[in-house]
Formats: structure tokens, sequence, C-alpha cells
């Protein structure tokens, strides 16, 4: 177990380095649900295409992704239930020293979650499509979820776990108030949103249909989405940043936007082969993890995407990305530049992000 100091001297030294950093590990391609707007829904991918991560090689691939700052690991799929060894892969995770969270459609979850507790599992997301069951339940293709979801969560405070509604932003959710009245009646502590993607996503994962109308968004019906989102966050926790949902309606009107995203410097995707990509969303990866200690990272300013687990994150890391650098300048021996650094409006933006989650990180400091 790492000490005290030890816990403040690798945070100094990601300070250093820029903050830590996070990286979204997809453990199977497999799913038993069947969204419409999702290309890992049951049935479009071939049996025989079926992968999953191998658990043997796991440790070995954290200890790279650890050497290269990264503290926080988001464990998705795909549905990651269905893998044989998920509470394994999950033990593995918080040994490491990582912050471990997983994402699921929660039909599995009365049968495992006792066992992803006792792997140390604290912050589940569970994926919510509408502000209905019956809604939810039609996409997903699977009768009485809602049921099994209600019933999971009742019990996640007694096992130490957050659950956390993720919310794909569709044209299934007609009203933002109620779907914020429904969450609140399964007993969820905060909602993440997702961006859509309208095009089919370049790397390895499947995570959008190109082809689904329920994410075919005209730009102004999408930024009236990011409006009724942030309208929410007056009634019910939502953990995405306002300053990311007003960088995506920049986004959206082709504005410049704020933030750039730190994908492949400190936010990364693996996938079920071991292979690191910069983001979903990029079109060849960086390297397989064997070779991740090596490869240059990535720092190239881009806004091509809004894919939230980036965006959202990139502006979440401004200050401390902006901490590293004032560093650098000051041992070039550039204080003016360091200063400018620093003082930079955007850097108060980002702490006032982070302070966005305040009551859920609460929470999550009474749960451990």
């Amino acid at each position: 177990m790492v000490s005290a100091w030890g816990k403040l001297r690798d945070t100094l030294h990601l300070v250093r380095q820029g903050g830590p950093a996070l990286c979204n590990i997809a453990i199977t391609n497999s799913c038993n649900a069947t969204c419409d707007f999702c290309n890992f829904a049951n049935g479009k991918i071939a049996r025989q295409q079926l992968r999953w991560l191998d658990a043997d090689r796991l440790d070995s691939a954290l200890q790279i992704l650890h050497a290269r700052g990264i503290r926080y690991v988001g464990l998705f799929g795909g549905e990651p239930l269905l893998h044989p060894e998920v509470s394994r892969i999950v033990r593995t995770a918080v040994a490491s020293g990582m912050g471990t969270s997983l994402i699921t459609n929660g039909w599995l979850l009365p049968a495992k979650l006792d066992d992803l507790a006792a792997a140390g599992l604290k912050i589940i997301y569970i994926s919510i499509d509408a502000a209905s069951a019956s809604v939810h339940e039609t996409n997903r293709g699977l009768k009485s979820l809602i049921a099994r979801i209600r019933a999971a969560v009742a019990r996640m405070p007694e096992l130490g776990i957050t659950p956390i509604a993720q919310v794909a932003v569709s044209k299934l959710i007609g009203d933002y108030h109620a779907l914020g009245d429904f969450l609140r009646d399964l007993g969820f502590e905060a909602v993440a949103f997702s961006y859509p993607q309208r095009a089919r996503l370049g790397s390895s994962s499947l995570a959008w249909s190109d082809t689904s109308k329920l994410v075919n968004f005209t730009d102004l019906e999408l930024v009236q989405s990011f409006d009724a989102i942030d309208q929410l966050r007056h009634e019910f926790p939502v953990n995405n940043p306002h300053a990311s949902i007003a960088d995506m309606k920049r986004h959206l009107q082709g504005k410049p936007e704020r933030f750039v995203c730190y994908a492949g410097y400190k936010s990364f995707y693996m996938d079920w082969n071991f292979d690191v990509w910069r983001c979903d969303s990029w079109q060849k990866p960086m390297c397989s993890v064997w070779d991740f200690e090596k490869t240059p990272l990535i720092r190239d300013g881009c806004t091509a995407c809004m894919a939230d687990c980036y965006r959202d994150s990139s502006v979440m890391l401004h200050f401390a990305v902006s901490a590293g650098d004032a560093i650098d300048r000051l041992k070039e021996g550039k204080l003016v530049a360091a200063v400018k650094t620093v003082a930079d409006s955007r850097n108060l933006e980002s702490m006032g992000a982070v302070l966005d989650n305040l009551s859920v990180r609460s929470r999550l400091a009474k749960t451990g």
C-alpha cells in the first residue's frame, strides 16, 4: 500500500508532467443490448469477430500505462460485464493504484455487483437512454432492465459504490427535466452525458452508429440539447463541465474554442488487442501498449470532434497542464512567459470545472 508521503511525491511528480493522465480501456466488443445508436449492438458483430481482453496480460500493460503518468482507467466495451474475468480485471486495475471506474448497461449487475465491490470498484456508470423505463428498454432490447438497474443501485451505498448515470444525448430524450426526475428516482448520484458522434469512429471502438436517426441532429438541435443540459445542472448534478458544454456549442457554431483536446497527451483509449489510440475517433493507433513507453506523446491542439470523455477531461486537466508548462518556462529562464501561462483565464475555468463535481466528489470521499 502506498504511503501518504509516496502519494504526495507522486502528485508532485505528476504536476511536473502536467497532471495525471487517464485511459479508457475496452475489454470486449461483445454486447447483449441492441441500442439503435451503437455499432457494438448485439447482432451487428459476427460471433467469430468477438474479442476479449487477455486478463493475464493486463497487469503488465497497466504497469506501462502507470509509468507514462496514467492514474485513472475506465473499463467499458461493448458490455464489460460479459467478460468472463471482469472482476479479476477490476481487481488488477485497482491493485495497480489507479482510480478505476466501469460503465455497463446494468443487465448483469445484480449477479456481478458483490464481486465487483469485493474487487475494489468504487464508481459504476450505468447507461440510461430516456426518461422512462419503456423507452429505455425498447432501445436496449432488454425487457425489465430498469428493475435490474434499480435493484443494483439500491445496494450500491452499502457496498461503498457510487452510481452515476451515463446518458447518450439522443432524440430519445424529449424532456431533460423529466430525465432528472427519473434518474433521481432510480437512485443515481449524478449524470454524465455522452455527446453524439454523427460519423463512424475511426478507431476500433464501435460506440456510435453513423446510420442512426436517434443521433441525427442538426447543429441547432444539438446546441439546444446542450442548453437543456446546462439547465438540468440546476436541478440534478451533471458531471460534464459547463465550460466544456460551452466549448461544444462553439464547436457547432464554428466559433474558436477555448480549450484544446489533450487526447494522445493526457487521455488515451486502449482496446482489447492492447492497441493504444489517442482517442476513440482517431483513424490509426499510436502504438501497441508494449511499445507505449518509447512512443512520443501527441500534443497538437486538436479540436476536431466532440468526444466527451476526451474533451471534458481536457477542460479539467487544463490548469494542471498549464502548471507543468509554467515550470518548463521557469527552467528555461522565461519568467514572463511562465507568469502569462499561469495568469491565463482558462486556468480559472478549468479549476471551476473540477469544482463543478464537488458534490459527487464529496460522496466519493465518504465511500472511499
